[in-house]
């Protein structure tokens, strides 16, 4: 139960300052994922020169590489934790693990597909996986997003979206 501050209002009470179940796991992914990122950076201009354009990409990447090891070391100095599998029961449930693949899919279909099927797949879905009701009404919501973005980058905005075997 909230206790009452200083001021005689309830706060809210902190977590304790034990490590949350499967934080290992996460904080050595978020780690890979960040060293990735930073080969990534990289990879686009190298070294050649502080005014080229990977330097600050390098830098954010960098940063993220040197939070996420100090990240591992403190929480390495707490105790709990839990196993592995309740980080994938607790933090990672299959609507997360979906919708990344889903994520992934549209990326790799965006280029041969192009932007109007690609779109309307991801979103359709999308919408399927966490709205899970009335398909109809999910499946035109879908068109009608997809009409209305493509309208607007497409002619107010003036940007070239991909353009695939399709449309």
């Amino acid at each position: 139960m909230n206790e009452p501050d200083q001021t005689g209002s309830t706060a809210y009470q902190r977590a304790p300052e034990g490590v949350a179940p499967g934080s290992a796991i996460f904080n050595v992914l978020l780690a890979i994922a960040s060293l990735v990122l930073a080969y990534q950076a990289w990879s686009i201009a190298g070294f050649k020169s502080l005014s080229s354009a990977g330097v600050f990409p390098m830098l954010a990447t960098g940063t993220m590489v040197l939070t996420a090891i100090v990240i591992i070391v403190k929480s390495a100095r707490r105790e709990g934790g839990g196993d592995g599998r309740q980080f994938f029961g607790d933090v990672v449930s299959f609507r997360i693990v979906a919708f990344a693949a889903l994520i992934i899919g549209y990326m790799l279909a965006l280029q041969p597909l192009g932007f109007i099927v690609a779109s309307y797949l991801f979103l359709s879905a999308a919408m399927i996986l966490l709205y899970r009701k009335r398909l109809l009404l999910t499946l035109v919501i879908s068109a009608v997003s997809v009409a209305v973005i493509y309208g607007l980058f497409r002619y107010v905005f003036v940007v070239v979206l991909p353009r695939g075997a399709f449309f």
